[in-house]
């Protein structure tokens, strides 16, 4: 009876200990498939990040590119997938010397030391931390992990940042460095930036896993990015192409297209840019019933300032002119209203003309190459010299008085010549100028033709020789040849 007992005792008590084994089990096996659980939803959210991610990019790349809106989802997905306090993106300057803050969001803590007084504001205020982090930019051979991962390229995560001397101490707890991650931008061969994190929202260290994951992040983002600046130039370029075709095209209604009919004169005149847009100018301007003014003029410089600075000095010009017998007192009041609003390091040289029926020819040089005076059916050739100096160089006092007329008198076919430096001044492959004698052996050969002939034959004569070597400045000349 004992013994029957002392089955049953002992019997009682090992199902006692399977049953508590088995709930023990029960219980480790339920905790492990929460756990489980709970590593596959983090798993499954990290993925739906990274493919919003990806989406997000390819979305901000089937419209107009806008750097910002791109810089912003990279920082945002970045920030989900390690649960960071704060992210900024550092940029490489123009001159690649120190890195610019293009985007920071959160609280992100300043990579150099701060001002006690300013900390304690910036600490207060994201607003002011994020304007403050954008304006103070990080020399490149600085102590910051931001400088070092840009300079070498290789990525750093820190556990534990405190530890660390290359991280500022600050008494503000929201601007101080518990744990960090810092990736370079790089595509290819070319490095763009840095990606940095700060802190996590639950306050644990950055992992090994954090900073491989976020490394996947960063390599897609440098490829988008860099895409984004090309796309961006090209963006820009095509703009500026369409500017400049817009520019030329003004620029060919305000020249004249061919010269105008005047009585007892022959005129011809061409103009060939350097560039797109031109800074010479020449002009046929109707002074009255019996009298035309011709100009060609050369502003310093080439392209589109120069071209702006042509366009204003031929609406003064043509405002001046007309009634006004004296090119030198019409090239007087255009420096007296152009002076104002020419740049200290531009000019202008002007050659402005005056003829008549009756074959006189009155001048005004305002710094410009000296006309060519082809007598004798071009034998002899001499040139027309007359004082003046460049436009936009002296406010009036000087120039007025330095500037003066010279009038000669025309036989039938003499041909005067007017020309920009883009001839004389012609190089080339040896770095050879056409020079004035070689246009005065041109003058002889094809002056006796005509005007039309004389100018394309000069212009082809400057293109010949200066094959192989780029034009180096705007082509312009006018010939006006009194009739026989």
């Amino acid at each position: 009876m004992h013994i029957a007992w002392y089955f049953v005792i002992v019997g009682a008590i090992i199902s006692a200990s399977v049953f508590a084994y088995i709930r023990r089990k029960l219980r480790a096996s339920q905790i492990l498939q929460v756990q489980l659980n709970k590593e596959f939803n983090a798993l499954q959210q990290e993925k739906k990040i990274i493919y919003d991610f990806l989406h997000d990019l390819g979305e901000a790349f089937t419209e107009e590119i806008d750097r910002e809106h791109l810089l912003r989802i990279i920082i945002t997905c970045a920030r989900k997938v390690t649960v960071a306090k704060g992210a900024a993106i550092y940029l490489w300057d123009a001159d690649r010397e120190k890195l610019i803050a293009a985007i920071v969001s959160g609280t992100f803590p300043p990579p150099l030391k701060v001002d006690n007084v300013v900390a304690d504001q910036l600490a207060a205020r994201t607003e002011d931390l994020e304007a403050f982090l954008r304006l103070e930019a990080i020399p490149a051979m600085s102590n910051t992990v931001i400088g070092e991962v840009a300079r070498t390229g290789i990525g750093i995560y820190v556990e534990r940042a405190e530890l660390d001397e290359r991280f500022p101490w600050f008494r503000q707890k929201p601007l101080q460095t518990e744990t960090y991650l810092a990736l370079p931008l790089h595509y290819r061969e070319e490095q763009l930036g840095v990606l940095a994190l700060a802190n996590r929202e639950d306050s644990k260290s950055f992992s090994k896993a954090d900073f491989d994951l976020i490394k996947s992040v960063a390599d897609q983002s440098a490829y988008s990015l860099q895409h984004a600046q090309v796309y961006s130039q090209l963006t820009e370029k095509k703009k500026l192409d369409h500017e400049i075709e817009v520019a030329r095209e003004i620029q060919r209604i305000l020249l004249p297209s061919s010269a105008p009919n005047i009585e007892g004169f022959n005129c011809a005149a061409l103009n060939i840019p350097a560039q797109q847009v031109s800074g010479d100018y020449f002009d046929f301007i109707q002074i009255d019933s019996h009298r035309w003014g011709v100009a060609v003029a050369d502003v310093s410089g080439k392209g589109v300032p120069a071209s702006i600075i042509m366009a204003m000095c031929r609406s003064v010009l043509r405002s001046k002119a007309p009634n006004n017998s004296s090119p030198a007192q019409v090239l007087r009041e255009v420096n007296r209203l152009l002076y104002p609003d020419i740049r200290e390091d531009m000019f202008i040289t002007m050659l402005y003309l005056i003829i008549d029926k009756s074959g006189s020819l009155t001048l005004a040089r305002a710094g410009h190459e000296a006309p060519l005076w082809c007598k004798d059916h071009f034998k002899h050739i001499e040139t027309i010299d007359a004082p003046g100096m460049a436009l936009g160089i002296d406010a009036g006092d000087v120039f007025d008085e330095v500037i003066k007329d010279v009038t000669v008198q025309l036989s039938p076919l003499d041909t005067v010549v007017v020309y920009t430096d883009g001839i004389n001044e012609a190089l080339d492959d040896e770095g050879n100028e056409f020079g004035q004698e070689q246009l005065k052996a041109v003058l002889r050969e094809a002056g006796p033709q005509s005007v039309d002939f004389l100018v394309k034959t000069i212009v082809d004569r400057v293109q010949n020789f200066s094959s192989g070597h780029p034009q180096n400045d705007d082509i312009t000349l006018a010939a006006v040849q009194r009739s026989d």
